[in-house]
């Protein structure tokens, strides 16, 4: 329904998406080809050419079929280099186009919770609509499409061969200007200060979108495409998405009250420099990178044989603790997104001194001790705990006096933080090993050792003498060797001797 009536069942979000490239996998390139249309929306992106025709004719009055007076325009030089009749492209499309494979769930959910979806687009009506009743069936009837028309050249029909011509749905520089359509809304909301306004969401991929990325509450931006960088010149607020399963589930988050905007557009921003930094290590062509991700990996090991490196890249494994490094005064960039990270050896700052750039998006780190250690890089400068619980911590004016009151300052703690800092160091205190972690026993060696207190001793051994199987006993040794104290072997709770 179109717009007021769009608001009369009064629902908690309005989603506007573009089509091409963002409900559908892929930009159809209808007459250019994805290299050329590529181009002209980097043209159009930096201010060399317009998104649309725009002829001179309309300042001069002269008539719009004046060919000789339009300027250069990326949309309607693709258009007008399509000859084929105008039922064969559609035909064309629908058999070559597919929809982002999660669409459909997020429009069921939209229809379901009566979430309107308008489609906001710089192609043509007719086809829009021919795919999406292709795709999703005739319920996609319901979905609003705004966006141009397609009209019958002089003399001919639409059916002819070079039959037909777009016609824009507004004279702006960009053929829709998609804001023209979502402006409505928040003036309809200014006016009526009493009433409860909906969350406007938008998703986009492409420079047709820079106008509608100012008018919504948030912006999903398709990653790797045009219209991160000019939200980030722009500062426009906005998330990263790479298909349809991430929106839903965000949108979700926002229609039942778990999440904010601001805190979505905060982890986006996040996201998009992290996902820049990495493309960016990976073309520089005087950085040693190693990359090994997704393979699984449970531990860091092993690095000693390796050549020095600049950068790292472990992204997408299984690792538990950032430890075991040998002397790397090269390192200087980390990355461990999606492991399962939830502990740093506390003396690792002495094997990677000049490290400037740690990346440990979705872990496990649970407790600000947890990041302790990283206070002795002098270097660092990029940290990223997104989707960490820690994250999820609030620490309030009362409990940080508390906390002050109980554990003292960093120069001077009082002895219960001496006490828990004295426990805490013994997990990777290892008897022989030098300052630079270089000589002596390392995790993994057969003289490696935790370092334990007498009554530490007797528990760990009431915990062998209770094992079932040699398996346990195997379990209890590695802990053993990877500088653990197996559990139960260090609480105070323990049953006693």
């Amino acid at each position: 329904m179109p717009y007021p009536e769009t608001l009369d069942a009064k629902p908690k979000i309005i989603f506007f998406t573009d089509f091409d490239g963002t409900i559908t996998l892929k930009d159809n390139n209808l007459g250019f080809g994805e290299q050329l249309r590529k181009k002209g929306n980097l043209d159009t992106l930096n201010g060399k050419i317009t998104f649309r025709y725009v002829p001179l004719a309309l300042a001069l009055g002269t008539p719009l079929s004046d060919s000789n007076l339009r300027r250069r325009d990326s949309f309607w030089e693709m258009m007008e280099s399509v000859k084929t009749p105008f039922p064969e492209c559609i035909k064309l499309l629908c058999e070559n186009i597919k929809l982002d494979p999660y669409f459909k769930d997020f429009y069921q959910w939209s229809r379901n919770n009566k979430v309107p979806v308008i489609v906001l687009s710089s192609g043509m009506t007719p086809i829009i609509r021919s795919l999406l009743v292709h795709l999703l069936g005739q319920e996609a009837e319901e979905i609003e499409i705004v966006s141009n028309e397609v009209v019958d050249k002089a003399g001919k029909t639409k059916d002819q061969e070079d039959g037909w011509q777009l016609k824009y749905h507004d004279d702006s520089g960009y053929g829709h200007d998609k804001s023209l359509t979502i402006r409505p809304y928040a003036k309809h909301f200014a006016d009526r200060p009493n009433d409860p306004r909906p969350t406007m969401l938008y998703a986009g991929d492409g420079v047709s979108d820079l106008s509608a990325a100012r008018e919504t509450d948030l912006l999903f931006a398709k990653k790797g495409h045009d219209l991160i960088t000019y939200c980030e010149r722009e500062g426009i607020p906005f998330t990263v998405f790479e298909d349809w399963r991430s929106i839903l589930a965000t949108t979700i988050e926002i229609f039942e009250g778990k999440t904010d905007l601001e805190q979505i557009a905060a982890e986006g921003a996040q996201k998009a420099q992290d996902d820049k930094q990495y493309y960016t290590l990976r073309r520089a062509p005087l950085i040693s990178y190693t990359r090994t991700t997704g393979h699984k990996i449970p531990a860091i090991e092993n690095l000693g044989v390796a050549k020095d490196h600049d950068a790292i890249d472990f992204t997408d494994n299984d690792i538990n603790s950032l430890s075991n490094f040998p002397l790397s005064p090269r390192l200087h960039t980390l990355l461990l997104g999606r492991n399962r990270v939830n502990s740093i050896q506390p003396t690792i700052s002495k094997s990677i001194p000049n490290l400037t750039t740690l990346i440990l998006t979705s872990n496990n780190i649970a407790e600000l001790a947890d990041v302790d250690a990283l206070r002795h890089f002098p270097r660092l400068i990029h940290l990223s705990l997104l989707e960490n619980p820690v994250t999820r911590k609030e620490v309030k004016d009362a409990e940080r006096s508390k906390a002050t009151e109980l554990f003292g300052t960093v120069k001077e703690p009082s002895a219960l933080a001496s006490k828990i800092m004295g426990i805490k160091s013994r997990t990777f205190d290892i008897p022989g090993a030098s300052a630079t972690g270089t000589h002596g026993a390392q995790p993994g060696d057969k003289n490696y050792r935790v370092k334990l207190t007498e009554k530490e001793k007797k528990r760990v051994e009431v915990l062998i003498r209770n094992a079932k199987s040699l398996e346990e006993i195997a379990r209890l040794e590695k802990e053993l060797n990877e500088g653990r104290i197996p559990g139960g072997g260090g609480g105070d709770e323990m049953m006693e001797d």
